[in-house]
């Protein structure tokens, strides 16, 4: 870690004040926008299937993703009187599908208060949130200071893909917050290690893994830089077997001897070191799966990830769809789902990193190779849904351009007023896109921006808008119109009537009338008839324009 002693916010009242404002806003600014938003597609499953676990101890629905997330979400429906939608015995002798998580759920929230049950889950979700905000504060401020964390915070806070995903029951977030606990309590185990910190490595690992299945990347991660901490520590601190006649006052001396990362290395190797955080790991998914008789369980459940997907589904991107994925996917997401500024912060940064301002070895270490590892990670494995898969990469990016803040603050008054310009330049975009963070896309894809033209699915559409379509339809009312949603709500819950139809109901010029179209469907539709006619007059989507567009969500057109 950095050589500077004791606490890097000391004597910085003002700075630390600010950055203590700029926390509170991460915990503000979700709770504000979540009361606006209907549940997302994942929603309906998740929360659900946490509240079943709590209360049957049965983990039958929705074991495509381990239960932690879900557990810590559904934790305040404990003290409300909710009713489940199966009894204990029915769910226990079932033969549960994987599907028969969405009817589960619907039945669970919409025959209740469904607002009042998803605000109590998101409010969990949002802590978590708030635990990664202080996380990456602190990292970064180990680092680079007190104007790092400001910096690192900031670009947390001003982030849309974090501000949407933040405040919604789903597991991208909740990953990402105890990927970097683990690697945190990690760098702190190599600094300077003894049983307790290896102890702390081992919980947190067990607390990832219990997150997502996708946290089994972070073994291999944590073998390379406990590997990295062991062979690039001087010769004296490297592992070495004991001399047979090493008496007691040596062992006495390496014990109180300079270079505490030695110690450890003495006592266990790499390979001994996270075995045994593994073997805690295991014990903490166990008791998360409240200590299941199967010693197979875990494997179980990652064997049904993306069981539940319908097999020719095609991915979209750039207006195309085909079968199975794009490698550049996530790539393309990242580069128009961020914002620009944040964008150049990180180029800045990465030349400011390559011209020598540099931390120690390690310390640079444990950001780009758990940052690279996720992103290569899921664009080779994961399906082409969503940037939100990403998020676990987003606190190390963060931190990595956080040493723009030092360099910054000792910078010309040039590099000072360009900084200030990129953070006025992303609050504007933050603010304009209000309260539909979900569906953010930069000036990459056109000015004003063309997001469905780029990406679907959770990148632009989960479901979240209904709400919002309601307030509009009892502003405006309409006799009779054509409804194509995305999403797994319950429409008839908001108010919603419309009759529905399906992407393929849209592939030749439609009868007139009103049509209320998702901007998923859209986005689909659009690519199928590009596909078939191009821009001619067979591509009805490509010559109308919508009336409105609701939430960022919902294009209306009135077809004569």
């Amino acid at each position: 870690m950095p050589a500077s002693e004791g606490s890097p916010l000391r004597g910085r009242i003002p700075e630390t004040a600010l950055l203590i404002v700029l926390l509170a806003l991460t915990l503000v600014l979700p709770v504000a926008l979540m009361r606006r938003k209907s549940a997302t597609f994942d929603e309906v499953a998740h929360l659900p299937a946490g509240y079943s676990y709590l209360t049957s101890g049965l983990f039958k629905i929705n074991p495509q993703h381990p239960p932690l997330i879900k557990e810590i979400c559904a934790l305040p429906l404990l003290f409300m009187d909710l009713r489940m939608p199966v009894d204990k015995e029915t769910l226990q002798r079932s033969k549960i599908p994987l599907t028969y998580q969405w009817g589960f759920g619907r039945r669970f929230l919409y025959s209740q208060d469904a607002d009042r049950i998803l605000f109590a889950g998101r409010l969990m979700a949002v802590g978590l949130s708030v635990g990664l905000a202080i996380l990456i504060a602190w990292w970064s401020a180990r680092l680079w200071g007190i104007t790092g964390a400001l910096l690192a915070v900031t670009l947390y806070l001003l982030d849309p893909t974090v501000t949407a995903h933040a405040q919604l029951v789903a597991t991208d977030v909740g990953l990402a917050f105890f990927a970097t606990l683990f690697l945190w309590m990690l760098r702190r185990y190599v600094d300077e290690p003894n049983r307790l910190r290896l102890a702390l490595a081992g919980i947190t690992l067990g607390l990832a893994l219990g997150a997502k299945f996708s946290a089994v990347i972070l073994i291999p991660i944590a073998l390379v830089l406990l590997l990295l901490a062991a062979y690039s520590a001087p010769a004296h601190a490297r592992p070495t077997k004991p001399s047979p006649d090493a008496g007691r006052k040596s062992k006495v001396k390496a014990k109180g001897a300079p270079g505490a990362a030695g110690n450890a290395q003495r006592r266990f190797s790499p390979l001994v070191s996270l075995a045994l955080m593994l073997v805690i790991a295991a014990l903490v998914v166990w008791a998360l799966y409240f200590f299941p008789s199967d010693p197979w369980f875990y494997l179980k459940g990652l064997a049904t990830v993306n069981q539940d997907h319908d097999p020719g589904y095609f991915a979209y991107l750039m207006g195309e769809m085909r079968p199975g994925r794009w490698y550049s996917y996530f790539l393309i997401a990242y580069l128009v789902k961020t914002p620009i500024p944040s964008l150049i912060l990180l180029a800045a940064a990465g030349v400011v990193f390559f011209r020598g301002r540099r931390a120690a070895v390690l310390d640079e270490a444990f950001l780009l190779i758990p940052g690279l590892a996720f992103f290569v990670g899921y664009s080779l494995t994961a399906d082409n849904l969503g940037v939100r898969y990403l998020i676990p990469c987003y606190p190390f990016l963060m931190i990595f351009t956080a040493r723009l803040g030092p360099a910054m603050e000792a910078g010309k008054a040039w590099a000072r007023a360009a900084m200030a310009a990129l953070l006025v330049w992303m609050i504007v975009e933050f603010a304009v896109i209000w309260p539909d963070h979900l569906a953010y896309f930069n000036e990459i894809t056109g000015v004003p921006p063309q997001g469905s033209r780029w990406l679907d699915d959770s990148n632009l559409d989960w479901g979240q808008g209904l709400l919002q379509l309601r307030d509009y339809l009892q502003e405006h009312p309409a006799a009779d119109y054509h409804l194509c949603y995305f999403g797994s709500a319950s429409l008839a819950y908001y108010g919603v009537r419309g009759r529905e139809i399906q992407v393929k109901d849209l592939l030749a010029p439609p009868p007139a009338g009103t049509y209320i179209l998702s901007a998923h469907c859209v986005a689909r539709a659009r690519a199928e008839l590009t596909r078939s006619y191009g821009e001619g007059s067979g591509n009805w989507l490509a010559q109308a324009v919508p009336a409105t567009v609701v939430g960022h969500a919902f294009e209306i057109y009135e077809v004569r």
